[in-house]
């Protein structure tokens, strides 16, 4: 017990370093605004563009499709506090203008979107990709899954080989081949984020530009971490049970802990004081835990006296990993999920609901393990001892199913940001022949809101008609027109508040009086957040 009381102390030691050192970076962002706003019609056109996020974001790609499909890569955006502003080309000609963007946020995560707007009038929209395709997600996924089960499973054996009993001669190459694939899938994996933060194919995973830019993201920081608790276990490996490898063993630990709290969306979650504690304690926990597995469960393939005394250390070490996991957990799903709403249904939610389900079996398996078969297993029961053996591969299983689901959140924002996005405004632009509405919907989701319009004539010159009519409908959900009144505020613009019971696609339709003899009708179709 001292000695796990000395490697915790180590632990606590670096964490409150790095936190030190790691102060001031934030998590997943989402756009929240854009100037000009998506699907604008404007009478000249813009000499920059600025987009705002939920947090400070890093520039990567800027791509403009003009009205012919031309595609253009714009050089020199430059971002300050949570804006990223890039300069357009003089020569943008009338119609429809698409600006395709890719930056990357705090947790290492590229965030991806285009934004259209039109000069002198509107045309046909460009399309673009803007996410990973298939192929590229699912090698995304399988590589960070192998690369969570290298982590945990060889660094794991070598805490198991410090701290609880020493590895049974055929599995002491299990913590070289699992360091040994690590290293081998740790590159890939940055290869994979830079084209993934890059926007571009396989093709390109030979030349220099994808791992570069992964390097500079917060996942290089988690890479080269990674690259340390992999050569750390290998050079314990070689040293054997002496006191400088005992030493390498902690240093593993240390930066298998330390490598998710760098990048990722748990690690940058807002308040960092409580983030990164949370990760690297739970973390830590589960090296341990997972890490045991494998050993114990070749030690009590049979009878013997080095099952039962290695079972018995870790029966009585083990709360002192599954109590900051379980605190851990709680701390960091309630900062990621956010208050309740719609934004827990989302694909993040899903997932946590699938690892929760998950983990729970894991800690039913654990306390059953504890409570009903160690005792037995130590008095000599044969029948408690295959029993145990077989409820440790179960858990196996369990632990490779997590490893699955949470590779998967690489491809999904947590509801926070969900919930900080949807609460933006949506933007609808109307045009005919004799007049013009750029309609802001605040927020941009389903509930009260504030309708604010702004009204032209064909040249943008603004107009004051004798009254505004609304009426707004969703025919998906069945729900007929709903006729609004609409009032001229003091500024110029034309207001009505809203309570719309749903999201989806709305269909706006608005009567303009013009005069005794002139009614304009305009109408377009709006996508409001649940």
């Amino acid at each position: 017990m001292r000695a796990v009381r000395k490697i915790a102390i180590n632990l606590l030691l670096v964490l409150a370093a790095s936190l030190l050192l790691l102060s001031g970076a934030l998590a997943h962002a989402g756009l929240v605004a854009s100037d000009p706003a998506d699907g604008s019609v404007l009478a000249a056109a813009p000499a920059t563009l600025t987009l705002s996020f939920t947090e400070p974001v890093t520039p990567l790609v800027f791509t403009l499709v003009s009205p012919s499909g031309e595609r253009r890569d714009l050089d020199g955006a430059l971002a300050t506090d949570q804006q990223v502003t890039q300069a357009l080309p003089a020569e943008l000609g009338r119609g429809t203008h698409l600006l395709s963007w890719r930056v990357v946020s705090a947790d290492g995560h590229p965030v991806a979107g285009s934004l259209v707007f039109s000069i002198g009038e509107p045309g046909t929209r460009p399309v673009v990709a803007t996410g990973p395709d298939a192929v590229l997600a699912t090698a995304i996924w399988a590589v960070r899954a192998g690369l969570y089960a290298a982590l945990f499973v060889g660094v794991g054996a070598a805490v198991f080989g410090l701290v609880v009993a020493p590895l049974p001669a055929p599995l002491r190459p299990l913590p070289i081949v699992s360091a040994g694939i690590g290293l081998l899938l740790a590159p890939l994996a940055l290869g994979l984020q830079g084209l993934d933060a890059l926007g571009v194919g396989f093709g390109r995973l030979l030349s220099t530009a994808p791992w570069a830019t992964a390097l500079s993201t917060s996942y290089g920081a988690s890479f080269i971490a990674a690259l340390v608790a992999f050569a750390a276990t290998l050079a314990a490996a070689g040293l054997g049970r002496s006191r400088l490898g005992a030493s390498f063993v902690v240093l593993a630990w240390i930066a298998a802990a330390l490598a998710p709290v760098l990048s990722g969306h748990a690690g940058t979650a807002a308040p960092e004081w409580l983030s990164r504690p949370a990760v690297f304690l739970h973390i830590a926990g589960l090296v341990y835990w997972i890490g045991a597995l494998i050993p114990l469960g070749w030690l009590l393939r049979s009878a013997g006296t080095a099952a039962p005394a290695a079972l018995e250390r870790f029966s009585k070490q083990i709360p002192l990993a599954i109590a900051p996991i379980v605190v851990s957990g709680i701390a960091l799903a309630a900062l990621q999920m956010g208050p309740p709403g719609a934004a827990w249904l989302s694909a993040y939610g899903v997932l946590l609901g699938a690892k929760l389900v998950l983990l729970a079996g894991l800690f039913g398996l654990a306390l059953w393990n504890r409570a009903v078969l160690t005792r037995p297993v130590l008095a000599g029961a044969d029948p408690a001892r295959r029993r145990l053996r077989c409820s440790i591969g179960v858990e196996l299983l369990l632990v490779l199913a997590i490893f699955g689901v949470v590779a998967g959140w690489r491809f999904t924002p947590p509801p926070r940001v969900v919930a900080e996005t949807a609460a933006q405004p949506a933007h609808l632009h109307l045009h005919g022949e004799a007049a013009m509405a750029d309609l802001t919907f605040t927020p941009g989701r389903a509930g009260p809101m504030l309708l604010r319009i702004w009204l032209t004539d064909a040249g943008f010159a603004a107009i004051s008609p004798r009254s505004v009519a609304l009426s707004l409908s969703n025919p998906a959900l069945g729900i007929e027109r709903l006729r609004r009144s609409v009032e001229p505020a003091a500024d110029g613009f034309w207001e009505a508040p809203l309570l719309l019971p749903a999201g989806g696609t709305w269909t706006v339709e608005l009567d303009l009086r013009i005069d005794s003899f002139t009614l304009v009708k305009l109408a377009g179709q709006v996508d409001l957040n649940p």
